[in-house]
């Protein structure tokens, strides 16, 4: 019979994600995100930041602070509506050309999704 460290042990190793957002965010964190942990409504939220290699700051916000929201908003993630987005800033048209803005945003899309793939391991 286990004793009742060992069952703590493996209780936490066994604890997903959604189930301990520290756990989350050391996750985030060590990919080069940072994460600034909100409660709204009851529950754990917070919002991950990452800039893109062209130096766009991009803020995902997650309600709640889970893997699955993480993975559906990099799963509607959408690049030309991105583009669009920024494109309305004046500073944003003159720093970037349209073709440099489709290479940084698909760029970051995949960076995201290689993020869910190691999240998905874990």
């Amino acid at each position: 019979m286990k004793n009742e460290y060992v069952k703590k042990f493996d209780s936490f190793i066994k604890e997903s994600y959604n189930d301990n957002p520290n756990k989350l965010q050391d996750f985030f964190e060590n990919e080069d995100f940072n994460v600034h942990l909100f409660e709204q409504d009851g529950m754990q939220c917070a919002e991950v930041e990452k800039w893109t290699e062209g130096g766009v700051d991009m803020i995902i916000t997650l309600m709640p602070f889970t893997k699955e929201k993480f993975v559906e908003w990099v799963n509607d993630f959408d690049v030309d509506s991105e583009i669009d987005l920024h494109r309305q800033a004046e500073d944003y048209k003159r720093a970037f050309t349209i073709s440099e803005s489709l290479k940084d945003f698909t760029d970051f899309h995949n960076h995201l999704k290689d993020i869910v793939a190691k999240l998905n391991t874990i």
